[in-house]
């Protein structure tokens, strides 16, 4: 079930994001369609990129923290000779360079990019500087130190697709939370002491969402009203929880955790790890619970 009682949606929806729309802006399209219902999306992309931007509906905005532990796919596209001040197609010109790339010198510098990485993220990002957007000191001429604010992201593979051109390449990468594509490129051309930027993103998966079920903004905003409708394009909370262990409860036990208090779960068949567990009762989604010592303590509790 993605509707509760009172015609309220919850759940999520697997939205293309165009370029040149910002992720802000999607959202307010989504929200004109689902005027009464909570609306958040996971993982911003730049108005440049296009692909998958996971929006969550009523109570599935419970779960957008769990979506940003799973890692995403990108397809991007390097333009070799010419560095901007943004990294991307949208900065300006800074600097330029003559030598041609060389694939195994390319294929080299990505092998070497596997696993955890401490990655700078780029001036024009939205990383805050005593409460001022990074992007915003950098239009202003202020250069912020964001060397300070490197962090180490996780890159499980990155590969070369494929050589457009001479001066360009499309590139692959599966990365966890935190990893900035425009610092990837960077880092490649750094590497191979060449200017780049990158001129395509496309983001195509997020987790358990791909582009083979994808929704467009044109296509959802052609949608009428009529429930069963829209009902069609959300996939359940539970989506992005796909990796956890559910557990079933009584309708008792299911009461006591939504009204926040432990219950004793006792497992038949194994006993879990501690950790974290998914508590049902019949269809419905009750809490997400921490385990131990074979007590369920619900963390986030629905209300569907």
């Amino acid at each position: 079930m993605v509707k509760s009682y009172n015609n309220l949606f919850h759940g999520w929806i697997n939205l293309y994001k165009e370029k040149d729309l910002t992720s802000n802006e999607a959202l307010r399209l989504i929200k004109s369609k689902f005027k009464r219902s909570k609306v958040g999306h996971a993982g911003t992309l730049d108005p440049m990129a296009t692909g998958i931007l996971p929006v969550a509906l009523g109570e599935a905005t419970k779960t957008v923290p769990y979506i940003h532990e799973k890692n995403k796919t990108y397809l991007f596209t390097i333009k070799f000779g010419e560095q901007t001040d943004t990294d991307d197609a949208t900065g300006k010109i800074i600097k330029k360079s003559d030598t041609k790339p060389d694939v195994a010198e390319i294929k080299s510098v990505l092998s070497s990019y596997v696993g955890p990485i401490r990655q700078i993220p780029p001036i024009y990002s939205a990383k805050k500087f005593n409460g001022i957007r990074s992007y915003e000191l950098a239009r202003k001429g202020i250069v912020p130190d964001v060397v300070s604010r490197a962090k180490t992201i996780e890159i499980e593979n990155i590969k070369l697709v494929k050589m457009n051109s001479d001066l360009e390449c499309t590139i692959e990468v599966t990365c966890g939370t935190g990893t900035y594509i425009r610092s990837i490129s960077k880092y490649i051309g750094d590497k191979l002491k060449l200017c780049c930027h990158v001129t395509k993103i496309e983001r195509t998966r997020y987790g358990p969402f791909h582009l083979k079920n994808i929704l467009s903004i044109d296509r959802l905003m052609q949608l009428n009203h009529d429930i069963d409708n829209l009902n069609m394009i959300i996939s359940p909370v539970e989506t992005v929880l796909d990796d956890i262990l559910a557990v079933q409860v009584d309708n008792h036990d299911a009461s006591r955790l939504r009204n926040g208090s432990s219950i004793t779960y006792e497992f038949s068949e194994y006993e879990p790890l501690p950790g974290r567990v998914i508590a049902r009762s019949a269809d419905k989604l009750i809490a997400i619970c921490t385990l131990k010592e074979m007590q369920l303590k619900p963390v986030r509790v629905f209300n569907l």
